[in-house]
C-alpha cells in the first residue's frame, strides 16, 4: 500500500473515530424532563439520575449512596445527618404540621435484624403488633414502638444490599407513612 493510501485511511479513520466519540458521549449525557424537580439528595449525581414519574404535590428523594429513592409530599423539608459507623438519617418533615418521618441508615451485614440490633435502636425495647413487610422486594418488619420524645412510633425495619433501613413515624401518621414506603425503589 502507497504512503498517500495509508495516510488518506489514517485520516478517515480518525474523523471516524471522532465521530464515534462524539455520538456516544452525547448519548451519555442525560437531560431532565422539563418541570422535573430536583433530587433532594446531595448524594445523588447527574450520570446515575433515572426519571420517575413524580405525582402532583410530590418530590422525588434519590440516595445514590444507599440505592433507593422515593416519593414524599412537597411540603416536607428533607435534612440529611451523617452518623458515626458510616450511618446516615435522613429526616422528612413539616415542623408546622406536626407530620414526618425520618430514614435511619446503617452498615449491617446479616440477613436478619438480631435482638441486639433492637436493643441498640430500641432504648424502650417495645414491638408491639409486629408484622412482615416488603418494601421494593426487601423483606422487613413493621411494628409500634415507643419513644421517650415523641411517644408512640410505627417502626419499618428492612435490610438490602448490606445496610439495614429503619423508618420511623408517629403512630398516627401510619397510613400516611405506608402510603411513602409504596414509591420506594432501590437503585
Amino acid at each position: 500500500m502507497s504512503a498517500r493510501r495509508i495516510f488518506i485511511a489514517g485520516i478517515c479513520f480518525l474523523v471516524l473515530a471522532s465521530i464515534g466519540v462524539f455520538y456516544f458521549s452525547s448519548k451519555k449525557q442525560s437531560v431532565p424532563a422539563p418541570n422535573t424537580p430536583a433530587p433532594a439528595s446531595a448524594t445523588t449525581t447527574p450520570e446515575t439520575v433515572q426519571t420517575r414519574v413524580v405525582p402532583d404535590g410530590w418530590r422525588e428523594y434519590r440516595n445514590v449512596t444507599y440505592h433507593f429513592s422515593l416519593f414524599y409530599p412537597h411540603e416536607l423539608e428533607v435534612k440529611e445527618y451523617p452518623e458515626e459507623g458510616n450511618a446516615f438519617t435522613i429526616t422528612f418533615q413539616n415542623v408546622k404540621e406536626q407530620k414526618g418521618f425520618q430514614i435511619f441508615v446503617v452498615p449491617y451485614q446479616e440477613s436478619q435484624v438480631s435482638e441486639e440490633r433492637f436493643k441498640q435502636d430500641l432504648p424502650s425495647g417495645v414491638r408491639t403488633n409486629v408484622s412482615d413487610v416488603t418494601i421494593d422486594g426487601a423483606t422487613g418488619a413493621a411494628f409500634y414502638s415507643t419513644n421517650a420524645m415523641f411517644g408512640e412510633t410505627r417502626e419499618i425495619w428492612f435490610i438490602r444490599g448490606g445496610y439495614l433501613f429503619e423508618v420511623t413515624t408517629l403512630k398516627p401518621l401510619t397510613a400516611w407513612m405506608e402510603e411513602i414506603l409504596l414509591s420506594w425503589k432501590f437503585l
